[in-house]
């Protein structure tokens, strides 16, 4: 038998009563878990002569295991549904299904996503850790597919799943890359502005954070050399690294003994195996891209390496959570940050990450 929270519960019971609407939860809170008891309650909730038709739209591979992981935890449940698990990316049609769950919901604001929702003419059910944006046209766009409800879980009360937090900030940068990074962008803005279409300070930002990740990030060799340092370091610990691009990330994980490159678009097979092998403690590091913003669940993972940069509030909460989620063992979630004073932009960046530490209440270490 599956023991909820005392949040998920009130989740669940809202979920029952509630034809369509969105539930807001940070990672760690047990979303997969959350939506498989809801359909057990609505289930289970008087006699039926025909199975519910309950379709589940994921965001990545990963996310079609999960729900079906999650949906196993309930036994009960499964006799009484006739369920269909899909990627976005297979745009599906869910004209036939009574219920469709939303993995990741705030990808619904985007065409390919609402088409897909707006095909269900049953029940709507969205779950996401990402606070709506600031693009209100988008979230107007979202909230209507779910008849404007909304149920938050609020990250205090979930607080008592997740390990603490400990955010050690780092200074290490290649002197003297300001000049060259502005003059990069000066040169590229001469070449795309031509044929720009838009304002010029928004394409200046674009170019801006593409130099800054290429020379900054990227090509920065004493923030490389030191985000290897800490890898070797914590050989004997779970250790997850973000990077911004695929390559860059080959050029780390060759440089760290056993890591493993994983991203989006590698194989299905090499991923999965890449994933259960750091699950299972044989490979050490991972060194991963925008794959592991959402859906992805490797509890184990206690050091967290922020190589890549920004200033989302949402996607830093998601991706440290990665290494709060409780195991056995785990004291505490360790987070390496870089302060990334070689340029104006990327130091305002890390101060708002800093702030959602403040914020999330992450104790910082000497």
């Amino acid at each position: 038998m599956t023991i909820l929270e005392p949040y998920q519960v009130r989740a669940v019971d809202w979920l029952s009563h509630t034809r369509r609407g969105i539930v807001v939860a940070s990672a760690g809170s047990g979303k997969t878990i959350l939506a498989a008891a809801a359909l057990e309650a609505v289930a289970r909730s008087k006699p039926r002569t025909t199975k519910i038709r309950v379709g589940w739209l994921a965001h990545t591979i990963e996310q079609k295991q999960q729900a079906v992981d999650a949906l196993n935890r309930f036994p009960e449940l499964l006799p009484l549904i006739d369920l269909k698990v899909e990627c976005a990316a297979a745009e599906h049609t869910w004209s036939d299904r009574d219920v469709l769950v939303v993995d990741e919901v705030h990808w619904a604001g985007c065409n390919q996503w609402s088409k897909q929702v707006q095909s269900c003419p049953g029940a709507r059910w969205g779950f996401t850790a990402t606070p709506f944006g600031d693009d209100q046209e988008r979230n107007a766009a979202l909230l209507a597919l779910f008849d404007q409800q909304v149920f938050t879980i609020h990250r205090d009360e979930v607080s008592a799943r997740l390990a603490p937090a400990k955010v050690v900030l780092l200074d290490a940068s290649d002197a003297c890359l300001q000049q060259p990074i502005d003059d990069e962008i000066e040169r590229t803005m001469q070449r795309r502005l031509p044929y720009w279409k838009g304002e010029d300070w928004k394409l200046r930002a674009i170019v801006a954070w593409q130099v800054c990740i290429k020379r900054g990030i990227a090509g920065n060799k004493a923030r490389n050399a030191e985000a290897v340092a800490l890898a070797k370091r914590h050989a004997n610990d779970s250790v997850l690294m973000l990077v911004n691009e695929i390559e860059h990330g080959q050029s780390l994980a060759d440089q760290i003994p056993g890591a493993v490159l994983c991203y989006s678009k590698m194989g299905k097979k090499a991923r999965r195996e890449a994933l259960e092998a750091f699950k299972a403690g044989s490979v050490r590091c991972i060194v991963a891209t925008s794959l592991a913003d959402e859906g992805l669940d490797i509890p184990i993972a206690n050091v967290l390496v922020m190589v890549s940069a920004g200033r989302s509030r949402a996607k830093t909460e998601q991706r440290t959570g990665r290494v709060l989620r409780t195991f056995a063992g785990k004291e505490h979630g360790l987070i390496y940050d870089f302060r990334d004073t070689f340029h104006p932009m990327m130091a305002r960046h890390s101060k708002v990450r800093q702030s959602v530490y403040l914020k999330l209440g992450y104790e910082f270490q000497p």
